[in-house]
């Protein structure tokens, strides 16, 4: 895992032009560091918000949400200090996007065949986030030997906010899936004991085991990242963020 502490692309027409290519129906065009929405309002790309990491978690603006590249596939260091690419997210893009609360995201929900184990599974329609996780669930139903690592989802749609922080989960927008895990595979940084700021033992072999390698590599072939690259990892989580998944935006093909 790569990252460029100003920021995964050299300038911010290169974030912008990830997000313009990954959320097509919803962003229309940009004018400098603002963004056009199809429903005709702007929403500024902004410079980075300021202070320490968790600060910044907490501000995000989308200069932060662009900040750090994703690498997808493997093999895969375990990630640095902080390197948690997809974890600030701005929340004004997000409300716009799928919801400003409860209600409207509700409004965008729809049942997903999850097809590993036949059980419908709440997820939102908007940016074809239903449709990319149905991919995932036939792509890993077709893999007889993978289907055991996904067939116990504990999470998608929930509206909340993530433990011990004021931010609004992914999972309140129905972006977001979590299973448990069998063979120890499970793990997350606050179970671990870790603390905001700490440093953490990152639990390596989880990047070794072949099975979770080929269910993470499905999921972000359809627009996914995967918790387990991040330095506070919660390899139990997937997330729909097709942004840091365009072809040309990764950190593999950027040369990061």
């Amino acid at each position: 895992m790569l990252t460029l502490s100003s920021g995964a692309y050299s300038d911010a027409q290169q974030g912008i032009d990830c997000l313009l290519k990954a959320y097509p129906g919803f962003l229309s065009g940009k004018d400098g560091n603002t963004l056009f929405l199809a429903d005709g309002h702007r929403l500024p790309y902004g410079s980075g918000s300021q202070g320490n990491f968790e600060e910044r978690l907490d501000h995000a603006d989308l200069h932060d949400q662009m900040s750090q590249c994703y690498s997808p596939g493997f093999p895969v260091d375990p990630p640095g200090f902080n390197e948690d690419p997809g974890r600030m997210r701005d929340e004004r893009f997000f409300k716009r996007l799928y919801g400003e609360d409860k209600l409207a995201v509700q409004r965008n929900i729809l049942q997903v065949t999850w097809a590993p184990t036949g059980k419908s599974l709440p997820f939102s329609r908007v940016a074809s986030a239903d449709q990319a996780l149905m991919r995932v669930g036939k792509a890993i139903a077709a893999r007889p030997e993978l289907r055991h690592l996904v067939s116990s989802p504990v999470g998608t749609l929930k509206w909340r906010t993530i433990h011990g922080t004021q931010r609004t989960s992914s999972h309140s927008f129905g972006i977001a899936i979590d299973f448990k895990l069998p063979h120890g595979l499970g793990q997350y940084w606050r179970w671990a004991g870790c603390l905001p700021g700490k440093a953490c033992a990152y639990p390596e072999r989880v990047l070794e085991d072949r099975g979770l390698q080929d269910v993470v590599k499905i999921f972000e072939a359809n627009g996914f990242i995967w918790g387990g690259k991040w330095f506070h990892f919660d390899t139990i989580h997937f997330e729909y963020r097709p942004e840091l998944l365009v072809a040309e935006c990764t950190c593999t093909s950027r040369g990061q």
